[in-house]
């Protein structure tokens, strides 16, 4: 499969998922501006009609897991942005300075996976 569409579906579920912690941690709207900027990124490569229901399907999931408290939403941030770590790694260039900068942002989302949600 091409790379750059799964990137592009990768971070527009990110970014629901991000959206969907933040209606209950406020933390993660940060995190949300960031994976929203990650996805138009890969739109300038690839664009796709799954991608608002990739969207819409992991804001719910967000949002239920925030339901659920802070061991779900770490859980799942956990798997997702080790996840996103990982494809970066092994499908795109470490010597491109655009995919550098999402990986420091993609391991400072992970960072919100330790400590306590509401301190932060």
């Amino acid at each position: 499969m091409d790379k750059y569409f799964l990137a592009l579906l990768g971070e527009a579920g990110a970014t629901g998922l991000a959206k969907g912690f933040s209606f209950r941690y406020k933390v993660f709207l940060h995190a949300y501006e960031e994976e929203k900027s990650h996805w138009n990124y890969f739109k300038n490569f690839r664009r796709s009609v799954l991608e608002s229901p990739v969207f819409y399907t992991f804001l719910i999931i967000g949002i239920l897991s925030s339901i659920l408290g802070q061991s779900a939403v770490k859980f799942i941030n956990r798997k997702a942005e080790e996840g996103a770590i990982d494809f970066y790694k092994k499908n795109f260039e470490s010597n491109s300075v655009e995919i550098m900068q999402i990986l420091e942002q993609e391991f400072g989302h992970l960072s919100l996976s330790y400590g306590d949600l509401r301190d932060q």
